[in-house]
């Protein structure tokens, strides 16, 4: 290492990286955690009363996340965003977290504390705590692994099945906006100035988990399915269906296609509507429930977070399939989202 040069992960070694993530862990942990990150697992208080929710999500550089786009702290926030939104799909709340990074040596160690920063500032942020984890040499590409114990009780447990033909298919937020926000980064325009760019790319670097919307929605014990958005409606939509072995329609002029989405579609020569379905990363939640109960959901759903919910179809028979109803009355097919292993292809 050069005299004045930031030290590298190989600079600093294993045992002063775990040392240095312990102290940033332990600021943030809360009072359920006994044994935080140390020894050889973390142990932690958990009420009986509740299910056990359990869940991991991988971030692969260059498939979820490319560095020379996105801050550290933006990465390491992702990384556990994408876990605390699985929870919130189940009506629940997120508890403790244990995080893994494999990272080439060279890598600035600033980075790797950054990313580390990211995974815990965002864990507490939703009342969660990372308790552990691990560090690995790779030679590439950076690899962060991240897994989230929460809980819920079980009278508000949401699952992908549930839904009935006659119910009511309904999202809260909008769609569109950080697929629109990676399109502008493919494109070049990163480095522009102008105010919907900066809203899609806040939100493809910074997405929030609805959990206080998945609890709300849980509350009512109106909902009688529920998943959130990670791989895009298209993709999404049709594994809700097939857990609960029916069919949807979704119409066209009621999904809710984020403004900024639009805007910056139009500039970039995309089309708002397939980034809307297909695009991915919005992390809304997408559930079904009886026609009759659509308004009180909305209504607690605003009330306690000011999120609007949009009705975008109905459940029909798994015999009828899924289709997307145009404004004429035209069916086709919803499309695709995103899949992990077609990206490697394409």
């Amino acid at each position: 290492m050069s005299p004045g040069e930031p030290p590298r992960i190989g600079d600093l070694g294993e045992n002063r990286l775990v040392a240095r993530f312990r102290e940033l862990a332990s600021a943030e942990a809360g009072r359920g955690v006994l044994i935080g990150p140390g020894d050889d697992t973390a142990v932690v208080r958990i009420e009986s009363n509740r299910l056990l929710l359990l869940t991991c999500d991988m971030m692969v550089e260059e498939v979820h996340f490319w560095r020379q786009w996105a801050r550290p702290e933006q990465i390491g926030a992702k990384a556990m965003t994408q876990n605390l939104s699985d929870v919130a799909a189940m009506g629940g709340e997120p508890g403790f977290a244990v995080a893994s990074i494999a990272a080439p040596g060279e890598l600035p160690a600033q980075m790797v504390e950054g990313i580390a920063q990211g995974l815990i500032s965002t864990a507490s942020r939703y009342g969660a705590a990372v308790v552990g984890g691990d560090l690995v040499g790779s030679p590439g590409p950076m690899v962060i692994d991240v897994a989230l114990v929460g809980w819920v009780e079980e009278d508000l447990l949401l699952l992908r099945r549930g839904a009935r033909a006659g119910d009511v298919i309904a999202v809260t937020g909008s769609l569109g906006a950080s697929a629109a926000g990676l399109v502008a980064l493919r494109q070049g325009f990163g480095d522009q100035r102008w105010p919907e760019l900066a809203q899609v790319l806040q939100a493809h670097h910074e997405p929030r988990p609805r959990l206080a919307e998945g609890r709300a929605i849980a509350a009512t014990r109106q909902a009688t399915a529920m998943m959130d958005l990670s791989d895009g409606l298209a993709d999404d939509l049709p594994r809700l269906c097939a857990e609960s072995g029916v069919g949807a329609r979704i119409y066209a002029d009621r999904l809710p296609v984020d403004p900024a989405c639009a805007a910056v579609a139009a500039r970039v020569g995309a089309d708002p509507f397939t980034l809307a379905t297909s695009g991915g990363e919005d992390y809304e939640l997408l559930f079904t429930c009886a026609r009759g109960a659509v308004g009180e959901i909305a209504a607690a759903v605003s009330r306690s977070t000011g999120t609007a919910v949009t009705a975008i179809g109905e459940v029909v028979s798994a015999e009828e399939g899924i289709a997307l109803v145009s404004t004429g009355g035209e069916r086709r097919a919803l499309g695709t989202g995103f899949d992990h292993f077609g990206a490697q292809r394409s």
